[in-house]
């Protein structure tokens, strides 16, 4: 609070701040214009700088907080086991995409697949079937000791009237009594009989084989009719049914307990299927026959294409047509087409024996 002063010093001071006032609003007018002028120009001026006041304005915080380094905006894919692409790392050169179907200079062969196994369907047997034909049949006799030869000139007749020889087939179709002599020589020749006038069943499916399609056919393996034995009639006569249908051959059974040769050219009444297998691949035998077709070549068993049941033949005691076991006992040298030794009666001796078509 204190003492007042005088009036005109009061005046005079009141001037003097005037005109202080004023000179310090002209100042203040001067410095707004200098801090407006810049703003003005650097918005006229788009490259201008940015005002240096806030690149130098110090931060409230003394710690700087560091800024995290910007995300690359090269498109470069990290491989999997990358984790981080140095700062120095270039961009990586742009490689053009191979071609998507190669082709090399000198390929190396790949080797070519295995086919896989050809599997062939099993013949369809028919109810019934016959290949007898007269004009291809004539009579052993008089020729007591033919019935192999006659048997062998007979059947090849068969085969060639119906067309089944297949690959290699020679014969030609006769009924010549020179021709079933000079069979029956041959097969004296080629057979496994140390005596007799007649033949065996080895000499029986060797001329078969010779003259039906020719030398190279006589050995094992290379054979298109070869002899079988049997155990039982029923194992026999399932084996002649399959070999008629899948052959379309006639079949040789060897008759009066091996001592005549007969002819069987078909079957009848046949229920089932002869190749039907089980899950092991073994015939299931599911099936039946009500007979057969027996031609014998010896003139008074007066049995040419006749008809005789399946009972029949196992049974009947007219012992001319009953198919029974083997009981010969002459035929002892070996077999020369077949490999090892063997005597040859031990192959049929009380076996069911026939001379089977195999292809």
């Amino acid at each position: 609070m204190g003492e007042a002063m005088p009036r005109h010093a009061a005046i005079t001071r009141s001037r003097n701040g005037f005109v202080r006032r004023l000179a310090l609003a002209s100042l203040f007018g001067a410095a707004s214009a200098m801090v407006v002028l810049p703003g003005i120009a650097a918005a006229a001026d788009p490259s201008a700088a940015p005002d240096a006041s806030a690149e130098t304005r110090p931060s409230a915080d003394p710690t700087p907080t560091p800024t995290p380094e910007p995300t690359p905006t090269s498109d470069v894919r990290l491989a999997p086991e990358q984790t981080s692409v140095p700062e120095s790392t270039p961009a990586p050169e742009v490689t053009p995409a191979p071609d998507p179907t190669p082709v090399a200079a000198d390929p190396t062969p790949s080797p070519e697949p295995t086919p896989p196994p050809t599997v062939t369907a099993p013949p369809v047997a028919s109810a019934s079937m016959n290949l007898f034909t007269p004009t291809g049949f004539r009579f052993q006799d008089p020729n007591y000791a033919a019935c192999t030869a006659t048997s062998v000139r007979s059947m090849l007749n068969f085969v060639s009237v119906r067309g089944t020889g297949g690959p290699g087939f020679l014969w030609r179709r006769t009924n010549a009594g020179a021709v079933r002599d000079s069979i029956l020589a041959w097969e004296r020749r080629h057979d496994t009989l140390t005596g007799g006038r007649g033949s065996d069943p080895h000499g029986w499916r060797n001329a078969l084989n010779y003259y039906g399609w020719g030398p190279t056919t006589l050995v094992a393996g290379a054979r298109v009719y070869d002899d079988r034995s049997y155990g039982s009639f029923a194992g026999a006569m399932r084996a002649a049914i399959r070999a008629l249908v899948s052959t379309g051959k006639p079949v040789g059974i060897v008759g009066w307990r091996g001592a005549h040769a007969q002819m069987i050219t078909g079957y009848y009444g046949l229920v089932g299927d002869p190749f039907a297998r089980d899950a092991a691949g073994r015939f299931t035998n599911a099936f039946s026959v009500a007979g057969f077709y027996l031609t014998d070549p010896l003139r008074k068993s007066n049995a040419v294409n006749r008809r005789i049941s399946y009972t029949s033949l196992r049974t009947t005691m007219n012992y001319r047509l009953r198919f029974q076991r083997y009981y010969e006992t002459d035929s002892r040298l070996d077999d020369v087409y077949t490999p090892g030794f063997r005597v040859a009666k031990a192959e049929w001796y009380k076996q069911f024996v026939l001379v089977l078509p195999i292809r």
